[in-house]
């Protein structure tokens, strides 16, 4: 029972996090929606902070699961590429999100910032290794290396987003992006491919 109730407590708070932002994830607005009292929360929870970690730990888990999915999916790593890029709407939210947790919940921000860089450091190696023994990246590519810039580059968008994004779409942001970065590391093979997605 007591772990039902921790599943149903993360679930309202995703959605509530996700649909109205950070701020309007209140413990009695949680409580009120779950039909619990704060109390009950508070014994699952130490306070708001522990269970942001804990949404962003379970939404990370939900994403990964996604990747996954469209990995095994997908003939090429590039047609990966391609498929797990979201929706405007969608990352318009996740930036939105981002910028609430950075301003009210410093710490969580700081805490999941460098737990999260590390481990899509690692991803983003295994996605440029997987490309080269599809024959679609180049074999003399210094993974260790393109996966730093493509990291660097992606993370100096965010912080510059407010300003970059009024002037340009996602769309537009991607597609130069793809022809700039992921076509100077494909093969022959790779770059047909990308013509057909592109």
């Amino acid at each position: 029972m007591s772990n039902d109730v921790k599943k149903r407590i993360l679930s309202e708070s995703m959605s509530l996090i996700f649909n109205h932002g950070v701020k309007a994830m209140t413990m009695d607005e949680l409580a009120r929606r779950i039909g619990v009292s704060k109390r009950t929360i508070y014994e699952h929870f130490e306070d708001k902070d522990a269970l942001l970690i804990a949404i962003l730990n379970r939404y990370k888990k939900l994403k990964e699961a996604q990747v996954n999915k469209i990995s095994k999916d997908s003939p090429t790593v590039i047609h990966m590429f391609f498929n797990s890029v979201p929706e405007s709407s969608t990352f318009t939210k996740i930036v939105s999100l981002h910028d609430e947790i950075k301003r009210y919940h410093p710490a969580v921000y700081t805490k999941m910032l460098h737990a999260e860089e590390k481990h899509e450091i690692e991803r983003t190696k295994k996605f440029f290794e997987q490309g080269i023994k599809q024959g679609v990246f180049r074999k003399d590519l210094n993974v260790d290396i393109a996966a730093q810039l493509l990291r660097s580059t992606l993370r100096q968008l965010w912080n510059n987003k407010d300003e970059f994004f009024e002037r340009h779409t996602l769309e537009n942001i991607f597609g130069t992006f793809v022809v700039v970065f992921i076509r100077g590391c494909c093969t022959e093979k790779g770059l047909k491919v990308l013509e057909k997605l592109t």
